[in-house]
């Protein structure tokens, strides 16, 4: 068996006009993050979604790791860890779902926007995107995301054959998600539940092993953050 961490990215800049930036805070976690890594064994392996905040919660976590005097392997970036396209669903599948929940068709007339009902209308619109109910167009779909995901998950290990490896790989909340799903088996709803609940700069991990032509994963920890102090401990 080989250890595989899958760590959810720092705090990124929600609501403002690019949220795939890091704040201050999100920077301070991947910093913690990368005092841990220097102080445990060293990975064989660092992998990175290809979105900016997942790109550079690594590259801070691995400069910190450097700073307090451990030398980490280059970060390899994984298309297939990119987190699903959440805005471009709210774009498309807001005036679907607002249609039948009255609360919400003020973020579609253009009036101010109220952060709390914003955050109720994406979970909303995710989770019918999650039970297939929306028109999403040329969007991916969920089963599409679970797919991808699976595929990057499988290229990472098999590039690691063999057991006693540890594999990290940085990127967001979804992966994270579909990874628990892989793991217990989850219907969609609750692989949504999951994945709604793990925090920035988090580790999650998991067990692997070969099962023929296909890598069986095990859920070992869920969303560890003891290497944050309490008030770098955040969801968003």
């Amino acid at each position: 068996m080989s250890l595989l961490r899958l760590v959810r990215h720092g705090q990124a800049s929600y609501g403002a006009a690019d949220y795939d930036v890091l704040s201050a805070l999100g920077i301070a976690q991947a910093e913690a993050l990368g005092r841990a890594w220097a102080a445990d064994d060293a990975p064989d392996a660092i992998y990175s979604g290809p979105m900016r905040r997942q790109r550079d919660t690594a590259a801070h976590a691995r400069a910190a790791a450097l700073a307090a005097g451990r030398a980490l392997p280059e970060v390899i970036v994984v298309d297939e860890l990119a987190e699903y396209p959440a805005f471009e669903l709210m774009a498309r599948c807001l005036p679907e779902v607002a249609r039948a929940e009255p609360a919400l068709r003020g973020l579609v007339d253009g009036g101010a926007v109220d952060p709390v009902l914003a955050d109720r209308a994406l979970w909303m619109v995710v989770d019918r995107w999650t039970a297939g109910e929306l028109d999403t167009g040329d969007l991916e779909t969920f089963a599409s995301f679970v797919g991808r995901v699976e595929r990057g998950l499988d290229r990472m290990l098999s590039d690691h054959p063999g057991s006693g490896r540890t594999v990290i790989a940085v990127t967001s909340g979804g992966p994270i998600g579909i990874a628990a799903r892989l793991a217990l088996g989850l219907a969609p709803r609750a692989t949504l539940a999951m994945w709604r609940l793990v925090r920035n700069a988090s580790v999650s991990e998991f067990l692997w092993r070969p099962r023929g032509e296909r890598r069986e994963l095990s859920l070992l920890g869920w969303n560890h953050v003891d290497h944050l102090s309490a008030a770098q401990r955040t969801f968003r």
